[in-house]
């Protein structure tokens, strides 16, 4: 059988929120990225728009490397049939 495939994302959280807390559904699209780059740019956009007004305080946000669990039937059906996420490891970047 082949070897399954382990996926590479990027991300970004604010510092200050419990791992628990970073993988609940915020309503903000786009927070994943190919590269650590990417994932960097969107921060700086976001903390230019956020500190144009003085009145809101910008949060000391982190990048986060995500790495999946392996690919394989196993992980497909359990997130189809049990509709559970499947948490992915995280570092800090």
């Amino acid at each position: 059988m082949a070897q399954d495939t382990v996926f590479t994302f990027y991300t970004y959280s604010n510092a200050g929120t419990p791992a628990e807390e970073r993988w609940k559904p915020t309503g903000i699209p786009d927070i994943f990225f190919d590269s650590r780059e990417e994932a960097q740019c969107a921060v700086l956009e976001m903390r230019d728009d956020i500190t144009a007004d003085p009145e809101i305080e910008w949060p000391v946000m982190i990048v986060e490397k995500v790495l999946t669990v392996p690919i394989s039937q196993k992980s497909i059906l359990a997130l189809l049939n049990d509709g559970k996420c499947i948490y992915p490891k995280l570092r800090s970047c």
